[in-house]
């Protein structure tokens, strides 16, 4: 893979072409990391506002009717439901691992297999994740379908 940047002052706003022979997961991968840059999620950290991107959320979870999104090592509140956030994030690589439990995939560093098809989500912050029986098959075509 080859990147090339250019600047360009006469230019009005970031343009990317990606030139492929064929396209292919790879090519498909790049393109949603790009589109995730400019997603973001409005939280609260007491009373104030922070603008979340969606590539810095490790998970989010639902507890006494509150939506909690967790970063690397800080977490915030959203005002919008886990339904809501689950339907927001469907196309960039977020899964739902437990009734109140959205993961993402990309921070996923290792999977343990427990008992009764459960499994325990390792990520790249050393947080552990219980991944249910409801949801054990989903997770595991979704990281199929990234191999």
């Amino acid at each position: 893979m080859t990147i090339k940047l250019e600047q360009c002052p006469l230019q009005k706003d970031i343009e990317i072409i990606i030139k492929y022979p064929e396209k292919n997961k790879t090519v498909e991968h790049i393109v949603s990391l790009l589109k995730r840059v400019e997603v973001r999620i409005d939280c609260y950290s007491e009373d104030t506002l922070k603008r979340l991107n969606i590539s810095d959320i490790y998970y989010i979870e639902s507890v006494d009717n509150k939506t909690f999104v967790y970063g690397e090592k800080e977490n915030y509140q959203t005002k919008l439901r886990l339904y809501q956030l689950k339907e927001k994030l469907a196309d960039y690589d977020f899964i739902q691992i437990s009734k109140y439990c959205i993961l993402n995939i990309n921070k996923l560093d290792k999977l343990k297999p427990l008992l009764n098809r459960r499994m325990e989500a390792t990520l790249f912050n050393g947080i552990h994740l219980l991944i249910t029986r409801k949801y054990y098959d989903d997770i595991k075509r979704k990281l199929q379908e990234d191999a």
